[in-house]
């Protein structure tokens, strides 16, 4: 199954982002931990193109395209603000207390480790192309007792 939307690269349209993969989460059956993570990877997603890709100038679009295959879930986003690589980005530092870490890059790490895969490709023809894969976990069922 395949499905898709385009949003107004604005933050105000994140609440449209979310209620997609919402959707997408319980069309496949996700647990609410899955639909969590990949909910939040996108917005952080979405938020660093609207930020970052576009500048926060608001006049760009974001396409989403969900496809759930048995047992996973990948989301793709499409735009064409400024290219930029995630692989370039430095870990992020999570050991330092907050007054030392710098303000700001937690984005990629939230997307780093709630999804299973990323890839990114640049084109600039036919615009940025973030892809997120989330394998779900299989919801546990109780066995019936004997009796």
């Amino acid at each position: 199954m395949r499905s898709g939307i385009t949003i107004a690269a604005r933050v105000e349209e994140l609440k449209a982002a979310r209620a997609f993969i919402e959707k997408a989460c319980a069309a496949a059956g996700a647990l609410d931990r899955d639909a969590f993570d990949l909910k939040l990877a996108v917005d952080e997603a979405c938020t660093n193109i609207i930020q970052h890709g576009y500048g926060g100038r608001g006049d760009g679009v974001i396409e989403l395209a969900c496809e759930i295959d048995t047992n996973t879930l990948r989301v793709t986003l499409v735009d064409r603000g400024r290219a930029f690589s995630p692989r370039d980005l430095p870990e992020t530092d999570t050991t330092s207390g907050w007054a030392e870490r710098p303000i700001g890059g937690l984005g990629w790490h939230f997307i780093r480790s709630s999804v299973d895969a990323i890839d990114y490709r640049a084109d600039p023809v036919n615009g940025n192309r973030l892809t997120l894969v989330k394998r779900l976990a299989v919801p546990q069922t109780k066995e019936k007792e004997i009796g």
